[in-house]
């Protein structure tokens, strides 16, 4: 990875102005990025991703990984990481809600909605106090959101995790991935926040840290926390035939600060085996 694309990426952190403020296809070069119809959406892997609010205002995406714990970005946990600001939100776990295989525009599809019970983010993203120097890392920048215990999602949801290392030779450079979640972005009709859309990429060389998984495909602010997965028609290395190989976190920035269209690089944190034993443990 150059050095002038290291400086050109941000944290999707996404704000009020860019989506709803509360609640309520495109393809070629771009990404073949389009939104999930509503037939799909209650199937897998769709049925697994969550829209995240906070305070009644879409912040990111997330994916089901058991009947009551969702992944996310971690930088959507924190106050403003793209200004410095790595500390936890001050209205967690309370005012946090995820919002499974929702849309606003299909048909108003509705998916199961949960209240959170405890958010988790990995401590060497977030800054625990005013002493703490190590925080803000990027390879660590996921979370774990756990529901109430009243409030379970269906086992059928669930998403699997591939654990991976680069250059293993089991994700190769140039493989096919997916890649959905709840963009906004002002320049593509409907694209709001409020609605599931979906694309597809491919694998590109890991970069300086191959804690990262660098790929192609349409990425827009409100994606973060989001599932990169790989489709199998036959064995299976999760058991399951949509594998999570990672966690949608960066992406490369116009001058407007929205993420660049086209095939630009996008960056998330790779599901490695310690990644996978970790997010199932919290």
């Amino acid at each position: 990875m150059t050095r002038w694309f290291l400086r050109s990426l941000v944290l999707l952190v996404v704000t009020a102005s860019l989506l709803a403020t509360s609640f309520g296809s495109a393809a070629g070069a771009e990404g073949d990025f389009s939104m999930v119809p509503r037939s799909r959406i209650s199937k897998p892997p769709f049925s697994g991703i969550a829209l995240v609010t906070v305070a009644n205002r879409v912040v990111c995406s997330g994916f089901v990984i058991s009947p009551r714990k969702v992944v996310t970005a971690g930088h959507c946990l924190v106050r403003d990481a793209g200004k410095g600001d790595y500390r936890l939100r001050s209205n967690l776990p309370s005012r946090v809600r995820v919002y499974r295989a929702y849309s606003r525009s299909v048909g108003s599809s509705s998916g199961q909605a949960c209240s959170v019970a405890r958010a988790w983010v990995h401590p060497k993203f977030v800054r625990r106090g005013q002493k703490d120097q190590v925080f803000g890392s990027r390879v660590h920048d996921y979370a774990v959101l756990t529901t109430e215990r009243g409030c379970r999602f269906p086992r059928e949801s669930v998403l699997r995790l591939w654990g991976t290392r680069a250059g293993d030779g089991r994700l190769r450079i140039g493989q096919l991935v997916r890649l959905a979640g709840y963009p906004a972005d002002p320049r593509i009709q409907g694209m709001n926040g409020l609605n599931m859309w979906r694309s597809q990429g491919r694998v590109s060389p890991s970069g300086s840290d191959p804690r990262h998984l660098i790929f192609t495909g349409f990425v827009s602010n409100g994606m973060s926390g989001g599932p990169v997965w790989r489709t199998f028609r036959t064995n299976s290395p999760c058991g399951q035939k949509h594998c999570v190989v990672g966690i949608v976190t960066e992406c490369a920035v116009n001058g407007r600060g929205l993420c660049k269209k086209g095939l630009s690089e996008r960056v998330g944190v790779r599901i490695t085996r310690h990644v996978k034993k970790l997010l199932r443990s919290k």
